[in-house]
């Protein structure tokens, strides 16, 4: 590995290594998982509640769907969790309601609580990137070339850069569209809004 991380109980950097050999693009992945921490798990709370309420397929998979998603990024730092995530998006896919019911909360804990370890690794106050035009457009390309890979911690980190500018109005439709499209992984509306995007820029 050619760089250094400390030692983290849970963390496999060596793992993290395999998928982001770059350690700045590193602790650029771990200070998205910071920011969205309390909101990934709010939607994973949120889904848990609507399969209790309504145990439809629907909202199996919008929960499968968060699991998925959160498993991804646990998987790209090497953290253990990954298999805590695995577990719930696999009871999500079969819409088994007691490992749901039995096993969120505790992840949720376990999520968050990473996450505040993980603030000791880096500057979590320097996130506000203005806009800058060239970069954008770099990021939009590549979320369109991880969603036709299916790399999903590509396609992840590369529209949090995108989210974090300050959206131009002419795009701010778009990118607003664009968010759920790539929480849901639905690669028709990401690959229609990108390029929608890129034909504004000509």
């Amino acid at each position: 590995m050619d760089y250094h991380m400390p030692q983290i109980q849970g963390i496999d950097w060596e793992k993290a290594h395999r998928y982001i050999p770059s350690k700045d693009l590193l602790l650029d992945v771990l200070k998205e998982i910071i920011k969205q921490a309390p909101k990934d798990t709010k939607l994973l709370r949120d889904y848990k509640e609507q399969v209790t309420q309504d145990p439809s397929e629907e909202n199996y998979t919008a929960y499968r769907i968060q699991a998925h998603a959160m498993k991804a990024s646990l998987r790209s730092i090497g953290s253990d969790l990954f298999d805590e995530a695995y577990a719930l998006e696999i009871a999500g896919r079969q819409m088994q309601m007691d490992p749901i019911l039995k096993d969120t909360e505790a992840f949720i804990r376990d999520y968050l609580s990473l996450a505040e370890i993980l603030k000791g690794l880096v500057d979590t106050d320097a996130d506000d990137l203005g806009f800058d035009e060239a970069l954008f457009f770099e990021k939009i390309k590549c979320v369109k070339t991880a969603m036709e890979a299916f790399d999903v911690p590509t396609l992840q980190e590369a529209f949090h850069i995108v989210s974090d500018m300050e959206i131009p109005v002419q795009y701010a439709d778009h990118i607003n569209a664009l968010k759920p499209a790539v929480r849901d992984l639905d690669y028709d509306t990401v690959m229609k809004l990108c390029d929608e995007i890129e034909e504004m820029r000509n």
